[in-house]
């Protein structure tokens, strides 16, 4: 029996068709092994948005290669995704005796059939056109599923790669997506993430994503129900209203700004101003209890430090939960890496590291007008050194400590006691979920500790 390695680097996509990857395997007879030695296939599941994740990967076939030599045993190799869609031939050059296959974004639901085809040392599949592989519960928490329902990028963001290595859009069919939820419910998941470089682009005949989202959390009536990733040009005030018509929508939204200079969101080609933005914010401030989350690039070709003060004044201005920040740096075939580019590392740096210490004290803010409040979280861990003690996320994207009688799974109310690291401890709501005779010092003592 063959055995099987999956490395998985970058985004939430890639990590749902690693799911989907590991079950086909799996359903096949063939064996997962977390030991690179014992593999007999590795497939390196790769990202191509920032330059590190390409490095990383780089690594990792020197890594193979020196295993290959040092065992002589010569594995079949699969540089698979984002990065293998455009530099898949070049490492293929590189590195001949390790990398058996070139398999970029698309096809993936076909590897079983290219593996058997390896094994016997016959030719590459012929493939066409893309079809979204079955969604299938986490490994690691089959309480919680990610549920890809497009593909592909028609937005061409002036500094993005995802539309030169995943493509234009496609769209699963709606009927289609429905089916897989029922699946996903049926097998016990509480939580479903809709999923999409351009999620809330998506479009089935006359369903668009408000109707994906209202069908899925009314008339399925998913428990948790959250999507990734929106792009501000295509949200629409409806999907605020669907959101806050259904409690089991997640309640916290991530709408990446990029920038808050409207010079710079027109070289980045994002579609939106600054003002346009701000208003589909206020949409969502309107819900309550809702929280936001975003992108921040600083450092883009041109980018002056007034321009710079202008995207802090934004972050400060929302007070968003969480900021994903980073500096630009240039990727292959897209049009800002052809813009002139005057700005130091160190003054991108520099500005990357305002910005995070910015992002961290609004953080802290928003923590502390939690305390006292109540919500709903799900479990998603248990201490290692206490079993009633539990780590999980709240409908808010909080993550929230808890000592309680409950299980890795269940959704329960509590009320949020005080700010514990970067989240918040919390206790139960209901009497039979407290755990009498507890000291709640000792608890605090605990959840400092155990995570």
């Amino acid at each position: 029996m063959s055995k099987f390695l999956i490395e998985n680097y970058g985004c939430q996509m890639n990590v749902s068709e690693a799911e989907s990857l590991r079950s086909l395997l799996h359903a096949h007879g063939y064996e997962e092994t977390e030991d690179p030695r014992e593999a007999d296939i590795v497939i390196l599941h790769t990202c191509s948005v920032r330059l590190t994740a390409e490095e990383r990967i780089v690594g990792r076939l020197g890594f193979y290669r020196g295993l290959r030599q040092e065992t002589a045993k010569d594995r079949y190799v699969v540089l698979m995704g984002c990065m293998a869609q455009h530099r898949g031939e070049e490492m293929k050059a590189m590195f001949p005796d390790v990398v058996k296959r070139v398999w970029g974004t698309y096809h993936k639901e076909r590897i079983l059939e290219d593996l058997r085809l390896l094994e016997r040392g016959s030719d590459f599949l012929e493939l066409s056109e893309y079809r979204f592989m079955e969604a299938t519960p986490q490994s690691s928490s089959p309480f919680r599923a990610y549920l890809p329902i497009s593909h592909g990028c028609d937005n061409f963001c002036s500094y993005c790669i995802v539309p030169v290595v995943r493509g234009r859009e496609v769209h699963r069919p709606f009927r289609e997506i429905l089916e897989q939820a029922k699946q996903l419910l049926e097998k016990g998941v509480k939580e479903i993430i809709l999923l999409g470089q351009n999620v809330n682009s998506y479009q089935d005949g006359g369903h668009r994503f408000e109707d994906v989202l209202e069908t899925l959390a009314g008339k399925l009536a998913v428990p948790r129900l959250s999507f990734l990733t929106s792009h501000p040009r295509d949200f629409r005030k409806t999907m605020a209203e669907v959101i806050a018509a259904y409690p089991s929508c997640s309640r916290l939204v991530h709408l990446p700004i990029q920038s808050g200079n409207n010079r710079i969101l027109a070289l980045m080609n994002r579609h939106y101003t600054r003002e346009e933005y701000l208003e589909k914010i206020s949409w969502l401030r309107e819900i309550p209890e809702v929280e936001i989350s975003t992108d921040v690039l600083v450092g883009f070709p041109g980018e002056t430090e007034e321009e710079y003060h202008e995207t802090l004044q934004v972050v400060e201005e929302v007070g968003y939960l969480e900021a994903f920040c980073y500096y630009y740096n240039p990727r292959p075939k897209t049009r800002a890496a052809s813009m002139e580019d005057n700005t130091t590392e160190e003054e991108k740096l520099a500005r990357l590291d305002r910005l995070i210490q910015l992002q961290r004290g609004i953080r802290h803010k928003r923590l502390e007008t939690w305390i006292g409040k109540k919500d709903e979280i799900l479990i998603e861990s248990r201490s290692k050194r206490d079993n009633h003690v539990f780590f999980g996320m709240s409908r808010s994207g909080i993550p929230t400590y808890v000592e309680a009688f409950c299980d890795v799974g269940d959704i329960i109310p509590v009320v949020f006691t005080h700010i514990r690291g970067s989240g918040l401890a919390a206790r139960p709501l209901s009497d039979e979920l407290v755990l009498a005779g507890r000291d709640s010092n000792e608890f605090v003592k605990r959840t400092e500790t155990d995570h």
